[in-house]
């Protein structure tokens, strides 16, 4: 029984130097490819949120003729940094009182701008992103925003225009999920997709 113990050996400090340092290697190639993925699925928000706005937007304009603004610095009303999530304040979900795009008693141009509960949009919980919508007087110029060449950017837009008659949109959403300080973001139009407007920054 003894000799069967003694013959028994365990493994030698070199072996499990080797080990963490495999370990270690394999951790500092994987952590930073997890960190990357995790801040790639954050942007899905962003992706999802536009769509919707262009889709609420179209609806509305299919309605009153007009496609609306919202306030200059969007909404929550600040870009969020490094990954926080801010409340969908109340007011963006109240619609504005009074005429949008045509007054229905003279038929004259009224305001077109209004809030993201005008045109029906809502984000489900808590945001990443800080949300712009800017109606033009123009048809924005095809094909819309391109890949690493959105209008102005990172510039925020500002409210568009601020009476009827509106025949262009343009979307915005911006954060800085990572924190360092670079904005990152999407837009989208009337006529185009929603695109990436600052690629791998986060």
């Amino acid at each position: 029984m003894k000799k069967r113990i003694w013959g028994q050996r365990g493994f030698t400090l070199v072996e499990l130097m080797i080990v963490v340092a495999i370990i270690g290697i394999l951790a500092a190639i994987a952590i930073p490819s997890f960190l990357s993925y995790q801040l790639k699925s954050k942007t899905s928000e962003a992706k999802t949120s536009l769509a919707a706005i262009k889709t609420a937007s179209l609806s509305f304009q299919a309605e009153r003729s007009c496609f609306l603004s919202v306030q200059s610095n969007g909404w929550p009303g600040t870009v969020p940094s490094s990954g926080a999530q801010l409340p969908w304040p109340t007011a963006a979900t109240v619609p504005t009182a009074g005429a949008l795009c045509i007054n229905p008693l003279t038929g004259a141009p009224a305001s077109a701008i209004g809030t993201f509960g005008d045109v029906g949009f809502t984000p489900s919980g808590h945001v990443r992103y800080n949300y712009y919508l800017a109606g033009t007087p123009a048809q924005t110029p095809a094909p819309g925003p391109m890949t690493n060449s959105c209008p102005n950017w990172p510039a925020p837009l500002g409210a568009g225009a601020a009476t009827a008659p509106t025949i262009g949109f343009m979307a915005q959403a911006q954060s800085d999920l990572d924190g360092d300080g670079k904005k990152g973001g999407f837009m989208v139009s009337n006529i185009s997709h929603v695109v990436d407007c600052a690629a791998n920054t986060f």
